[in-house]
């Protein structure tokens, strides 16, 4: 660590000394050095500004913090509002919400993030289909009592699990069907649309058409009730659970003119899994809720001259908040239609916006902006009025606020027709890299204001008359306090009451990071480099890839699989990462869908002259045949000699056990060690190994020699124990 020098090191008095000390060498006529001399005066002035510069040189404060915080690329975090997963039941009927609906979980708001079709409580049946046959789970599959398996314990391909409905699907709504895995979550949940991972297994979600020939392929089907009819293929939207990897809904719509659809199919279609996928629970009407209520929202489209002058809208606000319409001019800023220009239509689940013919109507991307502000919230969208001069705040109307969706305007009035325009303007952290033209603004929390510039490091709001600075955007949430515990039941009163229920504790919800967590959070980024430089390096990066569970890892330098005598000979340029998946089978070995994650996970990070091989572990089983002179008392114990060898030789942790190391040979002495550990023996006779496994080779002095990806697993050891008298 580099030294921190002393910048303040010298007193006012010393600086006194120091300069009446140099007066006779540089003017020797000036011999009144007493304090009322006014020379001396000058002086102390002086040095009493030499110390105060000093001072704040030897200081750093919060805002040289920051810059050094910039400089290595970090900033303080803002507030995360939490997440949870809630599921809705009690409806006597179908019902739509579209995202943003707001709920209740405990006392705090949440909204829904995406739309949803609740569909009533009904009788739902479960069949899985696999080679041995048929087999209906008839346990309460909501509660998460009985977990069982989808595909089977074999997990083998065409094996099916099969959801039949009393009431039909409905067409063309958005459907959430959720998923909880048993004890089978990855340390890291895989983020929505993350493109490295591929999963291990391929499942194909179909529906039941009724009607029509039957197949081949759908013999399953009539087995389990079902009339004549076909599979059809699902589109999903979107799988969360990344086809059984972790807990998480498929959100799916059944397509127009599929007629009545009793029927649901997930079949495992291509690929394996390390770990064969076991459910908890299963439940409808899933969706995701941040916490958090919005305020004031808006939404850009694209203009269409020649097309449709109709703009849908999703967000549950449009349909309850009070809606506006901006429309974009040429030079970018945006002028507010006139209200009788456009009609705005609440329909179930959405809200249209139907323009009038002989409105004007922008061509471009993006050049049409829809506004929704809460009726609570409407006499606080104008922060205030510009002055034009530098440094303007202006407070936060509500607290605490969500800055990442704050939005803000600010206009003027044109010359020549006095109508007023509006021009979007953008948050930033500092006003360091603004310059005089930037619309820039700061959200400083700590004081709960919006901070302008001095119109040199970014532009000032142009004085007006009347409030011209407003909000376009502004939603309101708590941080950690949102972190809510799970089966947390509360009513919803939409177009009937609902019972709402957040499946698991709500995570995520962080208050604003302070100055000095952000420092100690950069100070550990640079001890822990994101790279793949050295092993170690690309063992840690395996183990942050999300949606994975993986035992243990192996980085092995200069090996590839089809090296022989390693590591007498080495391949220099290429690297081999061993790869142990958790998983309820004995000697599990990685799906090919784990390696391909592996594998192009870490492709960003190996350096450019390494080739990477992700490859599974080879196992070994080792028999030990041992004869053993005991004392006469422990004779008929040879079970105790078999457990102590059955403890040592396994490849994974138990308890304070690391498990076998990766390549390590077994060695006929440490054989005797584990043996002499076991009371009553005397001494040993002879001990005999054998090995099973590819790449083993067994030396002169019996001892076993396996491959570097090697681990070794216990045989069924062969213990004769002699009395000795």
């Amino acid at each position: 660590m580099l030294p921190l020098p002393n910048l303040d090191d010298r007193t006012f008095e010393e600086l006194i000394r120091e300069a009446r000390d140099l007066l006779p060498g540089i003017l020797e006529s000036w011999t009144d050095q007493n304090e009322h001399d006014p020379g001396m005066t000058l002086l102390e002035l002086l040095a009493w500004h030499l110390e105060m510069q000093q001072f704040q040189l030897d200081r750093l404060t919060g805002s040289h913090e920051r810059k050094f915080l910039k400089l290595l690329g970090e900033a303080p975090r803002d507030r995360s509002p939490a997440t949870t997963s809630v599921s809705f039941s009690k409806a006597p009927a179908q019902l739509l919400l579209p995202y943003g609906t707001l709920l209740r979980v405990g006392d705090l708001p949440f909204e829904t993030v995406r739309p949803l079709t609740i569909l009533p409580d009904t009788e739902r049946r479960i069949f899985i289909h696999t080679d041995e046959g048929i087999s209906e789970v008839t346990d309460d599959f909501e509660s998460g009592s009985a977990p069982f398996h989808p595909f089977g314990l074999e997990c083998r391909v065409g094996s099916s699990l099969i959801i039949e409905f009393r009431e039909s699907l409905p067409e063309e709504k958005p459907l959430s069907l959720w998923f909880q895995l048993h004890d089978q979550e990855p340390d890291l949940r895989i983020p929505a649309r993350y493109k490295l991972f591929t999963p291990s297994g391929k499942v194909e979600w179909r529906y039941w058409r009724e009607g029509g020939p039957t197949n081949e392929a759908d013999t399953s089907t009539n087995e389990a009730g079902a009339a004549n009819g076909s599979w059809e293929l699902i589109d999903l939207e979107r799988d969360e659970s990344y086809g059984f990897h972790q807990s998480g809904p498929i959100l799916f719509q059944i397509p127009r003119g599929a007629g009545n659809v009793h029927r649901i199919r997930a079949t495992l279609a291509d690929g394996e899994y390390s770990d064969p996928p076991y459910i908890r629970r299963l439940m409808w009407n899933e969706v995701f809720a941040k916490q958090g209520r919005t305020m004031a929202l808006s939404e850009l489209f694209d203009g269409a001259p020649d097309g449709s002058r109709t703009v849908r809208l999703g967000h549950a606000l449009f349909g309850t908040g009070l809606v506006s319409v901006q429309l974009k001019t040429g030079g970018g800023a945006w002028f507010d239609a006139d209200e009788g220009s456009y009609a705005v239509e609440r329909l179930e689940g959405e809200t249209v916006v139907r323009f009038a013919d002989e409105a004007a109507w922008p061509a471009g991307e993006r050049s049409v902006r829809i506004i929704a502000v809460d009726p609570e919230f409407a006499d606080r969208i104008e922060l205030g009025r510009g002055t034009g001069l530098s440094g303007q705040t202006f407070p936060l109307p509500i607290v605490p606020l969500l800055p990442d969706e704050f939005g803000l305007q600010v206009g003027w009035r044109l010359e020549s027709d006095g109508e007023m325009v509006w021009q979007d303007w953008e948050r930033v952290l500092d006003f360091d890299e603004s310059y005089s033209g930037s619309l820039h603004y700061v959200i400083d929390e700590e004081e709960g204001v919006v901070r302008f510039s001095d119109g040199v490091h970014g532009a000032v709001p142009p004085a007006s008359a009347v409030p011209n600075i407003r909000i376009t955007g502004y939603r309101i949430g708590v941080g950690e306090e949102g972190n809510v515990k799970a089966v947390a039941h509360n009513e919803i009163d939409l177009i009937y009451p609902l019972q709402v229920t957040n499946l698991f504790p709500a995570y995520g919800g962080a208050e604003p990071e302070t100055l000095k967590e952000a420092m100690q959070r950069a100070k550990l980024s640079v001890l822990e480099p994101s790279c793949g430089v050295t092993a170690e390096d690309l063992e840690r990066r395996v183990m942050e890839i999300p949606g994975l569970r993986i035992a243990r890892v192996k980085a092995i330098p200069g090996y590839k699989p089809t090296l022989e005598n390693y590591p007498a000979q080495r391949s220099y340029s290429d690297t081999s990462i061993v790869i142990v998946p958790y998983s309820r089978r004995s000697w599990p070995r990685p799906a090919a869908g784990m390696m391909a994650t592996v594998h192009r996970h870490l492709e960003p990070y190996r350096l450019l002259t390494t080739k990477l091989h992700v490859i599974p572990p080879e196992y070994v089983r080792v028999t030990v045949r041992a004869v053993i002179v005991v004392e006469p008392r422990y004779e008929g114990r040879e079970n105790e000699v078999k457990a102590k060898l059955s403890e040592w030789l396994q490849p994974y942790g138990q308890d304070s056990l690391n498990g076998w190391e990766f390549g390590k040979p077994i060695y006929k002495s440490d054989v005797y060690d584990v043996i002499h550990r076991v009371p009553g023996i005397r001494y040993i006779q002879d001990v005999w190994l054998m090995a099973d496994g590819r790449g083993v080779h067994r030396e002169e002095g019996g001892d076993v020699r396996i491959p570097p990806n090697g681990l070794v697993v216990s045989g069924d050891h062969e213990i004769e124990f002699v009395t000795s008298f």
